[in-house]
């Protein structure tokens, strides 16, 4: 019995309140964000679901409001959670149980968002009783690409609104790409299409002006920004969009900046294309992060699935013309996969180091990976699903923290000590070598551990992770050691920027 027959696609109804969890790292008492995010994936369900049922919608986002001080739960006839990725169970979890506290009848409770799709029935219901989860598939209708936000975003508050607008935005752009990479839980082996990215701009940008704000910044949706300029696609596709962004730009007086995921070889032949590049400049584009993961090492390109053999290269000339043509080139590498070994990681570290001495722009944004996520390839594996580790997610929910990418490798993606402490030895001295350049965009947070921090790391790897620290958490890092480290995680945590 598959996923999609098993779990009856049935929706909310009635009167719905569609809630937002905290950010992962803030498992304790309320704590208001200080870098909030327009939740998106919840304002793009809920127009669907108001477009198409008789129900009406409003949202509790618990970045901004602690849910604690709602009286009024009760009377919703349906409550929904969206669940961003496989780290944000955890929070998600933890507002379910809050609600089950009031005796809100877990049946009207629904859960849908990456971060859940792809759970398994069983799965599914050993976290969230009786709840209810919505598929994408249940979402999607004949006009699922062309919706518009702009009706959810009236049912915010001016102030809130200012609050999202002065934070960085995610610009839907586009999903879906043709490879197929064993660690990657978006959609992949799948053909890009496009959003309505023109009819959600003009929402911000209408919002925008009437609060008075004349630029903002926003992360743009795509997997690989540069897909269509490959073989079997359509550059026309990119240049209508470009040009939209273009255009809205200079009716609205409202300046873009825009960053976005791009391969290196996509990009390369993007930059032959002259007219193209002069779109990317116009509309605001000032960064490209390049996915690098397992370019030091052929064999871990084959171990990915990649689709490519020559990475390496490719890389090098890739940063070369980026800062030729003005963008910052972001070293973007996801490392400690099962086949990294001592070897290879050295040879990432390498590599890693040598992109920034060579490129005076480029940032590096590097993860430990969680190699078994919902939604990705290894998931399916069925030695995961027989095994240890699974069953600790499942027993205990709040463990699925310790799957975000920017968390150090622990004992759930990482089971082995050894691999974990060399996999960590590597993640905190790249990032203790970008630091010190100041040229670092991921920031490493503290797992939830079953014993201490000698679980994670040497002494060596501890006193880089403490300087680091010390950067946002002085007093913390003064009197940090590796016992006391998990007594730590949460309020650590809290001060760590996220990543972005």
């Amino acid at each position: 019995m598959t996923n999609k027959e098993s779990i009856k696609p049935n929706l909310p109804s009635g009167n719905v309140l569609m809630i937002h969890p905290q950010y992962v790292h803030y498992s304790g008492a309320f704590t208001k964000d200080e870098t909030p995010f327009l939740p998106l994936g919840l304002l793009y369900a809920g127009q669907i679901l108001e477009k198409n049922r008789d129900i009406t919608i409003q949202y509790h986002d618990c970045q901004l409001y602690d849910i604690d001080r709602r009286n009024d739960l009760e009377s919703y006839d349906s409550i929904g959670i969206h669940v961003m990725g496989a780290q944000n169970i955890a929070p998600s979890h933890h507002l379910y149980n809050y609600l089950v506290e009031l005796r809100i009848d877990p049946k009207r409770v629904y859960f849908g968002g990456q971060g859940v799709e792809e759970l398994q029935p069983d799965e599914f219901k050993q976290i969230f009783p009786n709840a209810n989860l919505v598929e994408r598939q249940a979402l999607v209708s004949s006009d699922y690409w062309n919706i518009s936000i702009r009706d959810q975003l009236d049912k915010f508050s001016e102030n809130d609104l200012r609050t999202y607008l002065s934070n960085e935005l995610t610009l839907l752009f586009s999903q879906g790409c043709k490879y197929n990479c064993t660690f990657c839980g978006a959609q992949t082996s799948m053909r890009e299409t496009f959003y309505n990215t023109k009819g959600n701009l003009m929402a911000y940008f209408d919002i925008a002006k009437e609060l008075g704000i004349d630029s903002l910044h926003a992360y743009v949706t795509s997997l690989d920004f540069f897909q269509q300029v490959l073989k079997g696609g359509n550059t026309r596709k990119l240049k209508k969009q470009l040009e939209d962004i273009v255009n809205l730009q200079k009716e609205y007086s409202i300046r873009l900046r825009l960053r976005a995921l791009a391969r290196a070889d996509s990009y390369m032949f993007a930059s032959e294309d002259k007219s193209l590049m002069e779109l990317v400049k116009e509309a605001g584009f000032y960064q490209f992060g390049f996915g690098a993961d397992g370019a030091a090492n052929v064999n871990l390109l084959k171990a990915m699935k990649k689709g490519t053999s020559d990475l390496k290269s490719k890389l090098m000339e890739t940063f070369g013309y980026s800062e030729k043509n003005g963008f910052t080139p972001e070293i973007l590498y996801v490392f400690g996969i099962e086949e990294d070994t001592e070897g290879t990681l050295q040879e990432t570290r390498d590599l890693c180091v040598g992109l920034l001495n060579n490129f005076q722009t480029s940032i590096y944004r590097g993860f430990p990976a969680k190699n078994f996520i919902p939604g990705n390839f290894n998931w399916t594996r069925a030695d995961w699903k027989k095994s240890a580790t699974r069953q600790k997610l499942l027993d205990n929910p709040e463990l699925f923290a310790n799957l975000g990418f920017e968390t150090l490798a622990n004992h759930i993606s990482h089971p082995d000590q050894n691999a974990r402490k060399l996999v960590n030895k590597y993640a905190i001295e790249m990032s203790y070598f970008a630091h010190q350049l100041g040229r670092v965009q991921s920031f490493l947070t503290v797992p939830i551990m079953e014993t201490n921090g000698h679980e994670l790391m040497d002494d060596e790897s501890f006193e880089q992770f403490r300087e680091i620290v010390g950067n946002y958490a002085p007093n913390i890092a003064k009197v940090l050691t590796m016992n006391n480290l998990p007594d730590y995680r949460e309020q650590l945590n809290g001060l760590i920027p996220k990543d972005t």
